[in-house]
């Protein structure tokens, strides 16, 4: 595929003489707006896209360029055509197609901000999703437009603060060797359409669920929908709901709650790296109403989490769902508290982001977190209250407990769900509070994504702390690389590129460029 995409690229645009990974991008002039797209083939970026509003072509039209880089940065080309006001929202990939899915309207940032003119606008101007459909020769093969139901005054009231005006934004994905799926929302439908690979339209689903939000993705030939959305019963809830073959109801249906139905947040949603296949993995909470908000460090010392899951889709079909649970109360060596304490590390984990690699190993990483109420303290804090004084002083000291972050966390469940320890990465900074109840969110400003290379199959971690950006080697446990984000001028940021690489991003302040990199990890 990847190679049919670089032929893709050569066919349809004069090549440049550029051959470096490295690009610099300098500042646009006024008036003219460019934005950087990724595009995506099977859940991988294969090039990048920038996507430029030029002049106005007449009253209510405009000029637009669009330049292809391939994944290594490489200029390949550019194509220019006009159309009324667009805004690219997501581009995909497929066999000889690239399709590019936008927001169209006629009066949309092409309005003058006055309530007289928004009324004026609202009566004959309209929304529609729209998408283009770019062949090998460089042709506009194909559009396809539906317009959408919007109220137009509030939505321009609205574009002021720099809202769009579908309810849910566009996804696009590519189904390979099929087509494309793309899914929004507007004031009184959520269509869910699929395309072939000539740009036709296949079918459209009306997705019937109402929820506050929703991820499309693909595995195989299935489309998934996951949604999020306040259940009347429990609060909270993710609800998984999968497509098969052309049926326009969903053929599977999986609420994200375990036997108790309690709540399950999701930390990793994915294709597994060797089957293709869709994976969930998560932390399983302590009630049916729990909501993962990681707030009070000393509720997560005390048993926020019964423990952690995976689930393995092999199909949108009830039959092709298995799941795992390992809760920390069923801990075979007793090497996990009924709390979730690892006696390892003499702490708990706060976990974050969730992935899973080439040998079906599912990994959970967080912050080591310790936090402790003192009785005495608490009981002296109570007796002296009518005081006011000497209660602060315990609460200053630290009489009444602490909250302790001591570097990350990585743990590791297996192919058979069993879960053990496997490192402290201490390029976390130790962070102590003198409250048990600390919120946490105060106290961890770092984050964390991970990336496997498909040459090595070996997965890595990126990690953004206050200072350093950190790539960790997570099958040889040792850090591999670590990066200044601030050095001078210069601010230093990552990002996920083409698989097995990451993308440095360096602006230079005084000169006001970008420089953008593509580096092996």
């Amino acid at each position: 595929m990847k190679k049919k995409f670089l032929l893709f690229l050569f066919c349809l645009f004069t090549v440049l003489h550029t051959h470096a990974q490295t690009k610099v991008i300098k500042s646009v002039s006024n008036g003219i707006s460019t934005s950087l797209h990724s595009i995506i083939q099977d859940g991988s970026l294969v090039g990048y896209l920038t996507f430029t509003e030029l002049e106005k072509a007449s009253k209510d039209s405009f000029n637009y360029a669009i330049t292809i880089l391939d994944e290594n940065l490489n200029d390949i080309g550019k194509m220019t055509f006009r159309e009324q006001k667009l805004d690219l929202r997501d581009v995909a990939f497929d066999e000889d197609l690239l399709c590019l899915a936008y927001i169209k309207s006629d009066v949309l940032g092409n309005t003058p901000h006055h309530k007289i003119s928004y009324k004026r606008a609202a009566k004959k101007g309209y929304v529609a999703f729209f998408a283009q459909f770019i062949n090998l020769q460089g042709e506009i093969v194909k559009t396809f437009e539906k317009k959408a139901d919007v109220d137009i005054y509030h939505a321009l009231k609205q574009l002021e603060n720099g809202i769009r005006p579908l309810k849910q934004d566009i996804q696009l994905k590519n189904i390979p060797g099929k087509g494309f799926a793309c899914f929004y929302g507007d004031r009184t439908k959520r269509p869910l359409l699929t395309f072939s690979t000539t740009g036709e339209k296949v079918m459209e689903r009306q997705v019937k669920e109402k929820a506050s939000s929703y991820y499309l993705h693909i595995a195989g030939e299935d489309i998934y929908l996951l949604t999020h959305k306040a259940d009347d019963e429990f609060q909270t809830g993710y609800t998984l709901f999968g497509y098969s073959g052309t049926t326009n109801s969903p053929t599977l249906k999986l609420p994200l709650r375990d036997k108790k139905k309690n709540a399950m947040d999701i930390l990793g949603f994915g294709n597994d790296p060797a089957t293709g296949r869709l994976f969930i993995s998560g932390v399983v909470g302590k009630s049916p109403n729990w909501s993962n908000n990681m707030n009070r460090t000393y509720d997560i010392s005390r048993g926020a989490y019964k423990g952690v899951y995976k689930i393995d889709i092999s199909s949108a079909q009830k039959g092709g769902v298995n799941t795992v649970y390992n809760y920390w109360a069923d801990s075979a060596k007793k090497t996990i508290s009924t709390e979730g304490l690892f006696k390892r590390a003499n702490a708990h984990i706060v976990p974050r982001p969730s992935f899973r690699d080439y040998s079906g190993n599912t990994y959970f990483l967080g912050s080591q977190l310790a936090a402790k109420k003192r009785k005495v303290g608490i009981i002296a804090a109570m007796i002296t209250l009518p005081l006011i004084s000497p209660p602060g002083i315990l609460f200053a000291t630290g009489a009444l407990g602490y909250s302790k972050i001591n570097g990350a966390m990585l743990i590791q469940m297996d192919t058979t769900g069993n879960l053990s320890y496997l490192d402290r990465l201490p390029m976390i900074p130790s962070r102590k509070t003198v409250s048990p109840w600390s919120n946490f969110k105060d106290m961890d400003n770092c984050s964390f994504y991970s990336l496997n290379n498909p040459e090595t199959r070996v997965p890595y971690l990126i990690i953004k702390t206050e200072k350093d950006i950190v790539i960790y080697n997570v099958q040889d446990k040792k850090v591999v690389r670590k990066i200044a984000k601030k050095l001078g001028n210069v601010t230093t940021s990552i990002y996920p590129a083409k698989d097995g690489h990451i993308i440095i991003s360096e602006y230079d302040e005084k000169k006001q460029s970008t420089k953008l990199s593509i580096e092996a990890v």
